[in-house]
């Protein structure tokens, strides 16, 4: 519809210019100059040239106004929208941000936690080890005394025998019970002494 009024104002205003034309023509031959011609070709030039005014406003100025206007309805709505996509746009990013930080914190705690519990662990698996060596040496001591009371006792029992057996050789007679006992005690003294005395 538009279209069809542009194009009807445009065959309109070729049809004024081509009778300005033939007008001209016309003066051009007849040698009259524009200024110099009669005050009814004035008035109709005027007339003319308001009436093209009219037309033209009336089917070539509005439609253009009015495609101006849409064309720049259309841009405005196409930078609102484009403003709309920026503030989608930011938001969105703000979000990603604030979820970056969040999962930075959480991953923080994360690994703080499990330092802890490394460290827990650890002084766990430290106590269990002093027990354990704790629990040995005191079984080794045991082990020790054991076989240290072991030995002395037959040392001992040698040292009886041996006194026995001296008793027999130096005294030619075998040892009664008290006799044996106290030498064997003498002995034992005599031994302790000689213990000590090496400690």
């Amino acid at each position: 519809m538009r279209t069809s009024r542009i194009m009807a104002a445009a065959g309109f205003v070729f049809v004024l210019c081509a009778a300005a034309l033939g007008s001209e023509e016309a003066a051009s031959e007849r040698n009259i100059s524009i200024w110099g011609g009669y005050i009814g070709e004035a008035v109709w030039t005027l007339v003319w040239f308001g009436l093209l005014l009219v037309v033209l406003r009336l089917f070539a100025w509005k439609p253009l106004l009015a495609g101006l206007r849409s064309r720049e309805k259309h841009i405005e709505r196409q930078i609102a929208e484009a403003e709309k996509r920026r503030q989608e746009a930011e938001q969105v990013l703000q979000e990603y941000r604030a979820q970056l930080m969040d999962a930075e914190r959480q991953g923080h705690e994360i690994i703080t936690r499990r330092i802890q519990e490394a460290e827990e662990k650890a002084r766990e698996i430290q106590a269990q080890t002093q027990k354990e060596m704790e629990r040995i040496r005191q079984r080794m001591e045991a082990d020790l005394e054991r076989e240290r009371a072991e030995a002395e006792r037959q040392l001992w029992e040698q040292a009886a025998v041996i006194v026995r057996k001296l008793g027999r050789e130096v005294f030619g007679k075998v040892l009664d019970e008290g006799d044996n006992q106290k030498l064997i005690q003498e002995a034992i003294e005599r031994l302790r002494e000689v213990e000590q005395g090496h400690s």
